[in-house]
C-alpha cells in the first residue's frame, strides 16, 4: 500500500506599508527612507512588499457599500495582505486621520454577515514613525486593534534624533542607533510569525455573537448601589499614613501648602476630579482644584463659558482689550479664505490649554498648512488669528487684586565665553528644582535637547561645541512649555498700571477667585497701545505655582491671597459636615 504525505506550502506572506506623510509622491519622505530600512528585513524573509502614501489618495466624505468609492484599489491592498504597517512622521496627521476614518466605515460597511469579523481581522499590524512620541504609537495600535488587527510584541519602529544623531533620518546618512536595528529586527521577526500561524489557524471568534450575548446580560442587570467614596489624608511632614503629595500637580499643592501653614489638613475625594477636602479644627469645605468663592453654579457658568477662545477674545474685545485680529474658526484647511490673510499668523484649537497644538509666527501658506493639519488631526476647530511680536507674559488676578506678573521663556541657554552650547546646556539641567519632564510634582522641569533645537542650532550655523558670547542668549525651543524646560521670570513691579486697571476691571466680569492673563508685549513698563501688545486669552484656573516658584526674580506668596479669603469669609462657608457649597 501506498503511503502520500502532504506538507502544507505557505504562500509569500505580503506586506503593505501605508505612508501617512503629509508629503505627496514622489517627495523626498523620512518616514519612507525608515521603512525601506525595515522592508528589506521584510524581503530578506522572501515577503513581498508594497507602498503606497496616503495623502495621494483622495477620501471619500461617504463610503459606499456597493464599492463603487474611489479608493477600492486601497481597500483590496488592504484587504489582500498578511501585514500592515502604518508610517507615522511627527504626529498622527491629517493623511493619518483619513485613512483611519475610511478604513472605521468601510470595515463597518463590509464586515462579515455572520461573524461580524472585519476585513481586516487576522491582519497583523505594526507602526514605523520617525520624530514622534510614544503615546501616538500607543493610540495607533490601540485604534487598528479595534478594527480587528493583532498586534504583535515589538511591532514599532521609531526615530528619535537625540544629541549623537543628525536632526532627520535620511541626513543620519545610513548611521542607524542600536535601538532603530533592534526594533526593525523585532518587528520584522514577531510579525512575520505571528501572521504564519494567523495563516494556518486563523481567529474564529464570532463578534457578532458575543455582541448579543453581552448586550442579553446587561438587559437583565440591575442598577448597583453607588460605592461611597473614602477619603485619603493628604501627608505632611508629621502625618506619613495618607496620600504621597508627589502624586498631586504643583499648583494644587503650592495652594495646599499655604493652607497647611495655617492649620489646616486635607483629604483627596478624587485625583482624578481633583477635588479636595480641607478641615481645621472640625470644620471645613470642599473644593475642586483650587478653594475659590464658592458659588458653584455661578462659576459653572463661568467655566462653560471659558471653554472657547473665541468667546473669550469676544468679551475682552468688548471691554476694549487689546486682542489679536481674529479671522474665524475654520474646521478645515480648505475653508480658510488665503486671500483674506495677513501674515504672519497664529494657528490653534478653539478650546484647549497648555499650548498644545498652537502654531505661532507662520509666515508662508506652507507652514499654515502644516499646522492645520496638526489641529485637524487631532479633532479640533482651527482658529487662526494674527500673531503678536513680543514676549509672553501671565497676570494673575486673586479676588479682584493685582496678584503679581511672570515672564514665560522657552527652553534656552546663555553663554559665558568658556563652556560650549552642550556644556551650558548641562548646567542648566543640574539647577536645583528641575523636574524630569514627565513630572507633575514640579513647577521646572529639565531641559530637553530634541528636533527643534537641532533645527534651531542649524539655522544660527552653530554646533554643540560652539561656544556661545559671554551674555548671549539661545534658545533651545520655539514654544513656551514646562515640559521642555521654559523659564519664569518674574515681573510684577514692571507691569504698567493701566494693564493692571485693565485686567481687574476685568475680573468682574466673573465669580471666580482666581484669573490669569495671557500677554504678548514688546515693553511690559509702556501701555499696550503704545507697543501693540495684545491679551491672548484668560484661564480660570492659572497656575499660581509660576508665581510662588518662578526661578528668576522675586518669589511671590500668591496664594496667601487665596486663603486670606477663604478665613475672611469662613463664617459663610464653614460647616462641620462638609456640605459642598
Amino acid at each position: 500500500m501506498t503511503s502520500f504525505s502532504f506538507t502544507a506550502v505557505m504562500a509569500p506572506l505580503k506586506i503593505l506599508f501605508v505612508n501617512c506623510t503629509l508629503k505627496q509622491s514622489p517627495e523626498i519622505s523620512n518616514t519612507e527612507a525608515l521603512w525601506n530600512y525595515v522592508a528589506e528585513r521584510y524581503r530578506q524573509k522572501g515577503c513581498q512588499v508594497e507602498q503606497v502614501r496616503s495623502i495621494d489618495f483622495k477620501f471619500p466624505i461617504e463610503i459606499m457599500p456597493e464599492g463603487r468609492d474611489a479608493l477600492l484599489p486601497l481597500f483590496e491592498q488592504v484587504q489582500a495582505t498578511d501585514i500592515l504597517i502604518v508610517g507615522l512622521s511627527g504626529t498622527r496627521s491629517s493623511a493619518y486621520q483619513r485613512l483611519l476614518e475610511y478604513l472605521q466605515d468601510i470595515c463597518q460597511i463590509r464586515a462579515e454577515p455572520t461573524t461580524g469579523q472585519s476585513p481586516v481581522y487576522n491582519k497583523v499590524f505594526g507602526v514605523v514613525m520617525v520624530s514622534g512620541a510614544p503615546h501616538d504609537i500607543a493610540q495607533t495600535c490601540y485604534e487598528f486593534s479595534q478594527l480587528g488587527c493583532v498586534n504583535p510584541p515589538n511591532n514599532a519602529v521609531t526615530w528619535l534624533p537625540s544629541v549623537e544623531f543628525s536632526e532627520d533620518f535620511m541626513a543620519a546618512n545610513g548611521k542607524q542607533p542600536i535601538q532603530v536595528n533592534q526594533e526593525a529586527r523585532l518587528l520584522v521577526e514577531h510579525s512575520v510569525a505571528i501572521a504564519t500561524l494567523l495563516q494556518s489557524s486563523p481567529l474564529t471568534a464570532n463578534q457578532r455573537a458575543a455582541t448579543h450575548e453581552t448586550q442579553a446580560i446587561a438587559d437583565q442587570a440591575t442598577p448597583a448601589s453607588p460605592t461611597l467614596l473614602t477619603p485619603k489624608t493628604v501627608r505632611t511632614d508629621d502625618h506619613l499614613d495618607g496620600l504621597d503629595p508627589h502624586r498631586l500637580t504643583k499648583r494644587i499643592w503650592t495652594v495646599m501648602q499655604e493652607g497647611i501653614r495655617r492649620g489646616f489638613t486635607f483629604k483627596v475625594f478624587s485625583l482624578e476630579d481633583r477635588t479636595f477636602q480641607a478641615e481645621r479644627e472640625g470644620k471645613g469645605f470642599l473644593y475642586k482644584i483650587y478653594p475659590g468663592h464658592f458659588s458653584f453654579r455661578r462659576q459653572y457658568e463661568d467655566y462653560d463659558y471659558e471653554q472657547f477662545k473665541s468667546r473669550k477674545l469676544a468679551l475682552m474685545q468688548q471691554d476694549g482689550l487689546s486682542i489679536p485680529t481674529s479671522y474665524g474658526t475654520f474646521k478645515t484647511f480648505a475653508e480658510i479664505p488665503l486671500e483674506t490673510l495677513s501674515y504672519p499668523l497664529v494657528a490653534k484649537p478653539d478650546s484647549g490649554s497648555l499650548s498644545e497644538n498652537v502654531f505661532p509666527n507662520l509666515g508662508t501658506v506652507a507652514q499654515l498648512r502644516q499646522a492645520t493639519a496638526v489641529i485637524e488631526a487631532s479633532g479640533g476647530v482651527i482658529k487662526l488669528e494674527s500673531h503678536i511680536a513680543g514676549r509672553d507674559y501671565r497676570v494673575l488676578i486673586i479676588n479682584h487684586q493685582y496678584a503679581g506678573c511672570v515672564e514665560r521663556r522657552p527652553a534656552n541657554i546663555t553663554g559665558d565665553g568658556e563652556r560650549t552650547i552642550l556644556e551650558l546646556f548641562q548646567a542648566r539641567n543640574q539647577e536645583e528644582g528641575r523636574g524630569d519632564r514627565n513630572e507633575a510634582h514640579t513647577t521646572l522641569h529639565q531641559l530637553v535637547f530634541d528636533h527643534t533645537s537641532r533645527q534651531l542650532l542649524h539655522r544660527a550655523n552653530y554646533t554643540l561645541e560652539t561656544v556661545l558670547p559671554a551674555g548671549k542668549m539661545f534658545f533651545l525651543q520655539k514654544k513656551i512649555t514646562a515640559s521642555t524646560g521654559a523659564d519664569y521670570v518674574d515681573c510684577t513691579d514692571r507691569l504698567h498700571p493701566d494693564t493692571i486697571k485693565d485686567c481687574i476691571a476685568f475680573s468682574h466680569h466673573f465669580s471666580t477667585l482666581t484669573l490669569g492673563f495671557d500677554l504678548m508685549t514688546m515693553d511690559l513698563s509702556r501701555p499696550l497701545a503704545e507697543t501693540g501688545g495684545a491679551f491672548n486669552e484668560y484661564n480660570f484656573l492659572p497656575y499660581v505655582d509660576l508665581h510662588e516658584n518662578c526661578n528668576i526674580g522675586q518669589q511671590r506668596p500668591v496664594c496667601q491671597l487665596i486663603w486670606d479669603y477663604i478665613e475672611a469669609h469662613a463664617a459663610q462657608i464653614v460647616t462641620s459636615d462638609f456640605n459642598v457649597f
